[in-house]
């Protein structure tokens, strides 16, 4: 069955996407960033005449090759190309003033696109009576390059998802969704983009709640910009970036950095506009005031990273000898059983920034935390590692999965989760396990505490040289 929605540029016809479920693929909610936009904020898109056909996604942002092979029966997608602002649509049929959730794909803000994991949503759509809008955003160095003569510069993909979201606030209700009824969810560096939203000034009226899987802060400072920005036009090695081609664009990033250690070299700058501080402070002084958060960490977040590339826990030693000398770091290590480096990365990376967000946001609206632990047997019972609680929250399944696909559920249509909100000082978390889920009180305590009144500078964790 397809149907012709009605937007503010155009006609969108749809697809039928599963038992009453329709999508609209591939709709652009912002102007193509080519040519003199390249580097530019983004501008509302053209309109356009006729019927547009929804059956197929549009182009992902330009992007090195994926670092994980597609899902089995995963939608088969187009190439990469810098014309990649477009969302995506999927709705019940029949739907009206529903609750919508927007999906914020991970990938280190250098690799991704709106289908990754969440496929079209079609689960949640059906099983929740939800819209569900994912979207591609601006990757890598043209979503993240600072220039050093522009105003804002930085954090193009963050401009991106606020115009998504704007589109949204505009258009959905001409798919049945609710524009007063937004939840913003996103996993790893889609997950620090809902912090950064929630933090910005520029999403005031457009978000109305927040979900993360594996977030918190990570921000670039003035000097990691200036930095990477020095190293980036060192490789390029062209006179004029904005009339490079994409592909030298993409070659000069690469030479920086590629794979996993590429994962958080790229991220947005504090641009003064979209991210006017770091976000966790702005979100501590109110700037989220009144939005429901549910935040969630993973239990074993950096195993991923140490198996993908074996060796890289033990980075963990130069990471807090940098940041807090050698009586920090001994510190630090003394709170995990047998120097457990993973462990550590784990905290560093997104449980403590996770627990931090918690704290912040918990003094101005309801929050409630969890970790996903897994053992995942589809692993070989490995504990829940990074991204491993995502395909489960989107479609169910036994166990845990389906706790956490019904807790997902509960939060965007109702606002709340089923288990006692995070106040402080007793952090109440749920831990979702195969044998169970059971609410649990300041986990992990004495690790926390261990990071407690310390500060440091989120870098790459990998030593990339030149103050990267």
């Amino acid at each position: 069955m397809a149907k012709i929605i009605e937007t503010g540029g155009g006609k969108v016809r749809g697809v039928e996407t599963g038992d009453g479920v329709l999508s609209w693929r591939g709709i652009p909610y912002a102007a193509p960033p080519v040519g003199e936009l390249r580097w530019r904020l983004p501008l509302p898109a053209e309109p356009w005449t006729g019927v547009r056909d929804g059956a197929l996604p549009g182009n992902l942002a330009i992007q090195p090759p994926p670092l994980m092979p597609p899902l089995p029966g995963a939608l088969e997608l187009p190439p990469p190309s810098e014309d990649c602002l477009h969302l995506n649509v999927t709705a019940p049929a029949g739907a009206e003033r529903a609750p919508v959730l927007v999906w914020l794909h991970g990938g280190g803000y250098h690799v991704g696109n709106g289908h990754d994991l969440a496929g079209d949503g079609a689960a949640f759509a059906r099983d929740f009576g939800t819209v569900v809008v994912s979207l591609n955003y601006r990757l890598g160095a043209l979503g993240f390059l600072s220039l050093p003569d522009e105003e804002h510069t930085g954090a193009y993909g963050t401009h991106d998802q606020i115009a998504a979201l704007r589109w949204i606030h505009h258009n959905i209700a001409a798919f049945g969704g609710d524009p007063g009824r937004v939840t913003v969810y996103g996993v790893s560096a889609g997950a620090k983009s809902v912090s950064n939203l929630i933090a910005s000034p520029l999403t005031r009226g457009l978000v109305h709640a927040a979900a993360t899987s594996s977030g918190g802060d990570h921000v670039a400072t003035p000097d990691q910009s200036r930095a990477l920005a020095a190293r980036f036009r060192k490789e390029l090695g062209a006179d004029d970036a904005r009339r490079a081609p994409a592909e030298a664009v993409l070659d000069a990033q690469n030479a920086i950095a590629q794979g996993l250690e590429a994962t958080w070299l790229w991220r947005p700058a504090i641009d003064g506009h979209a991210i006017p501080r770091r976000p966790t402070d702005a979100i501590a002084a109110g700037a989220a005031a009144g939005i429901p958060l549910l935040a969630q960490h993973c239990l074993s977040e950096c195993l991923l990273f140490d198996l993908g590339a074996p060796g890289t826990a033990t980075h963990a030693d130069r990471i807090l000898t940098d940041a807090f000398g050698p009586t920090g770091r001994d510190e630090i290590l003394a709170a995990y059983p047998e120097g457990d480096r993973v462990a550590v990365m784990t905290d560093e990376r997104y449980a403590v920034p996770t627990t931090r967000l918690a704290d912040a946001q918990s003094a101005h609206a309801p929050v409630w935390r969890s970790r996903y632990d897994g053992p995942l047997t589809e692993y070989g019972g490995l504990p829940a590692f990074h991204g491993s609680d995502c395909l489960p929250i989107w479609t169910g399944g036994p166990g845990a999965g389906a706790e956490l696909h019904a807790a997902w559920g509960e939060f965007v249509t109702t606002g709340r989760a089923g288990w006692t909100p995070y106040t402080l000082p007793g952090r109440a978390t749920m831990l979702f396990a195969a044998d169970g889920a059971r609410l649990s009180w300041d986990p992990d305590a004495g690790r926390r505490t261990a990071w407690e009144g310390r500060e440091w500078r989120a870098g790459t964790w990998y030593d990339l040289g030149e103050g990267l």
